[in-house]
């Protein structure tokens, strides 16, 4: 009984050191590639199967549309083209008035000069445009320099951190020390 645990105890240690050397000897890369396409591959066939779909539904309404004009059901069909009219029209009217609003938008951030040439361009093209422009911020005047007149900043520090002692001094001064590193930047 004893010699039978003892040669599964070896059968089991080479084993794991046949492992060790398996594990060494995998080439991560090639995995790794070898998923990348086939991920790749599961991509491309789940975009073909929705390109088919979406092919599929167009045909099955063409062909619903040429049976009823076959059978002379116009009345149906125009019943039916309407409902989808009118469903659509909201959407259209939605989009028309936020195109006209961001349209608005850019062209007032335009010199004058140039809106009534750009008034007709794509919306794309007149975001593009506008920022491309300098902003605001840059084209704003430096302040003016006023001679022999400090600056006035408070930063909520003990000015007088020299009269502190001791531990409380101590701090004010690290916190004075910091805020004028922060200033500088």
């Amino acid at each position: 009984m004893e010699t039978e645990v003892t040669t599964n105890d070896q059968e089991t240690g080479q084993e794991a050191q046949q492992e060790n050397q398996e594990d060494s000897t995998v080439d991560y890369k090639a995995l790794y590639l070898d998923e990348v396409q086939n991920s790749k591959k599961l991509r491309k066939r789940s975009q073909e199967a929705e390109s088919k779909i979406t092919e599929y539904t167009k045909a099955e309404e063409t062909n619903k549309i040429n049976q009823m004009k076959e059978q002379e059901k116009f009345q149906e069909l125009s019943e039916e083209l309407q409902k989808k009219l009118d469903s659509a029209l909201p959407y259209k009217d939605r989009w028309e008035a936020h195109e006209a609003a961001q349209r608005e938008m850019f062209l007032s951030k335009l010199p004058k000069a140039d809106r009534d040439k750009l008034a007709n361009e794509k919306l794309e093209t007149l975001e593009y445009i506008t920022n491309m422009l300098p902003s605001e911020d840059t084209t704003s005047e430096p302040p003016k320099h006023t001679p022999g007149k400090s600056r006035n900043i408070s930063n909520g520090i003990n000015e007088d951190w020299t009269s502190l002692s001791g531990k409380e001094g101590k701090e004010n001064y690290e916190r004075y020390l910091n805020q004028l590193a922060k200033n500088k930047k």
